[in-house]
């Protein structure tokens, strides 16, 4: 991979959906932006927190790496964090104003953290993968020393957290469906259409999200590989670890979510990533159900469906299966 520090170089307007540079959105709500919803405040803070988008890449030389990635671009889409970073592209800027909304909250909640703790602490591993010194940088909210080992606590501010739901299963292999069209669903792992009827329906309890559960199994990486440094400040601590847990925090009350470690799934997931990452091919689309969630907010998207010649996501697995039922079709036509 290659970092050509394109990135972020604009704002996409609140109002006209038309990109314009920081200086011009900043303007615009200074004059009183007619229709926006952001004061000029609003959108210097979302102008002052863009971090540089070499910052980790200037940790590793620091660190003597030759290149550095945090546990955020880890755990993103490989293709979007390649793509980000060798096109420029704009993002609206209430995206970063519910960023630095959950900033706000993390600091508060770090001031309230008291003794005995360890909280926004940026820990670094530096080593070697495929040839290449890497450093991996990860900054926990709040890490701490129990009877029972080391405890990650990790909070996420949202207007969605998780909640118990009801699922609609696929009848043959029981894999979650996707919804297709308003009353039928589609099977990806069977790639057969199912209809309502015969959908089967399961509760399942609120559990944190899969990216949100490497994202502390990627902390505890950092933990070990920082042991030495930790004990100097908590000297009985040792590599055993009690476990983790997210705290979701929306608008009416905190949800927790107990999050299991497991240090095998997050190396062999650091190395899958790393291998795309390090490559000088473009990475695939996203073929994961449950992730493909990114593609409808991802600020390269356009870029992407352009080399991938075709939509990505959920609308991708549609319009292919859309394409196979009209293939078949045509197929007993012939026959």
């Amino acid at each position: 991979m290659t970092k050509n520090k394109n990135g972020l170089v604009g704002f996409i307007c609140e109002v006209t959906d038309q990109p314009v540079s920081f200086s011009e959105c900043l303007d615009c709500a200074i004059k009183g932006a007619p229709g926006c919803p952001l004061v000029p405040a609003v959108v210097q803070a979302a102008i002052n927190s863009l971090r540089a988008p070499d910052y980790s890449d200037k940790l590793a030389i620091q660190a003597g790496a030759d290149i550095g990635f945090s546990v955020t671009e880890i755990l993103g889409c490989p293709r979007q964090t390649m793509l980000k970073a060798q096109n420029e592209y704009y993002e609206k800027p209430t995206a970063l104003y519910r960023m630095n909304r959950g900033t706000g909250y993390h600091v508060m909640l770090s001031t309230a953290a008291g003794s005995g703790f360890i909280s926004e602490e940026t820990l670094k591993w530096r080593f070697t993968y495929r040839g290449k010194s890497v450093l991996l940088v990860g900054t926990p909210d709040l890490i701490e020393w129990t009877p029972k080992g080391w405890y990650i606590t990790d909070y996420k501010v949202t207007g969605k957290a998780p909640f118990g739901r009801k699922a609609m299963r696929c009848p043959h292999c029981a894999n979650d469906l996707i919804k297709d069209g308003a009353k039928d669903y589609y099977c990806q792992q069977c790639r057969v259409q199912v209809k309502n009827r015969h959908a089967e329906r399961v509760y399942i309890p609120a559990q944190a999200r899969s990216s949100h559960v490497m994202q502390v199994n990627l902390y505890a990486l950092l933990i070990e590989k920082n042991l030495s440094e930790l004990k100097k400040r908590i000297p009985y601590a040792s590599s055993v670890f009690a476990g983790a847990q997210i705290v979701y925090l929306p608008d009416e009350k905190p949800v927790r979510c107990e999050v299991g470690l497991d240090r095998d799934a997050a190396m062999n997931f650091l190395k899958a990533q790393l291998a795309d990452l390090l490559s000088d091919e473009l990475p695939v689309v996203i073929k994961d159900v449950d992730e493909m969630w990114r593609c409808d907010y991802c600020p390269v998207r356009s870029v992407c469906e352009a080399y991938h010649g075709g939509p990505v996501g959920k609308q991708g697995i549609l319009a292919a299966a859309a394409m196979e039922a009209e293939e078949l079709s045509a197929q007993l036509e012939d026959a």
